[in-house]
């Protein structure tokens, strides 16, 4: 059940959100009440999942247990590889993000996508970057990436600074930290 909130004396019910990054902290991550986004491949269940590269949809061309038949937000760059690879009719596709700032994550999209939809309360875990200088993430096992750039990190973070405002819980302990006091 939703937490119950008072607001000029009106019951309001909190709507609360999980997104389940990659990095080591997602281990911290038991499944929990709310509406529960995942970043390209996910271990854990999920509502929804935001897939934003092409090598996903590759790799899934080569494996159809990789993704969890759960609807996915996507790009219009990443709908290019699912068209020409003849697989959209695999997926149920909520949302297509037509243009991607430079350094916007899955993770960026999905509390973007969240606040949109008038989410109080939302929940990062494995989201690392927010609070150590690394770009680790379980998604490696699955997918290759280049190393080129070893900095991405440092530009996510730049990023999250917008959401300062919000009620964002970063999980880098199982109590979880605002995120305005860790940017």
């Amino acid at each position: 059940m939703s937490p119950i909130l008072f607001i000029n004396n009106c019951m309001q019910t909190v709507k609360k959100a999980h997104v389940l990054g990659n990095g080591p902290s997602i281990e911290l991550y038991t499944p929990a009440d709310g509406f529960i986004i995942g970043c390209n491949i996910q271990e854990h269940p999920v509502d929804v999942s935001v897939v934003l590269d092409c090598k996903p949809f590759l790799k899934y061309c080569g494996n159809r247990s990789l993704f969890q038949h759960k609807p996915i937000i996507t790009s219009l760059y990443a709908m290019q590889t699912i068209t020409e690879q003849d697989i959209e009719h695999e997926f149920e596709i909520w949302h297509k993000v037509a243009y991607l700032e430079k350094y916007m994550s899955a993770g960026h999209v999905a509390v973007d996508w969240l606040l949109e939809h008038d989410y109080d309360e939302i929940h990062l875990w494995g989201f690392d970057s927010i609070w150590e200088d690394t770009q680790e993430t379980r998604t490696d096992k699955y997918i290759e990436r280049s190393r080129a750039q070893f900095d991405l990190f440092i530009h996510w973070r730049e990023r999250w600074k917008k959401y300062k405002g919000f009620n964002i819980i970063v999980h880098n302990t199982l109590e979880g930290t605002q995120l305005k006091e860790l940017l």
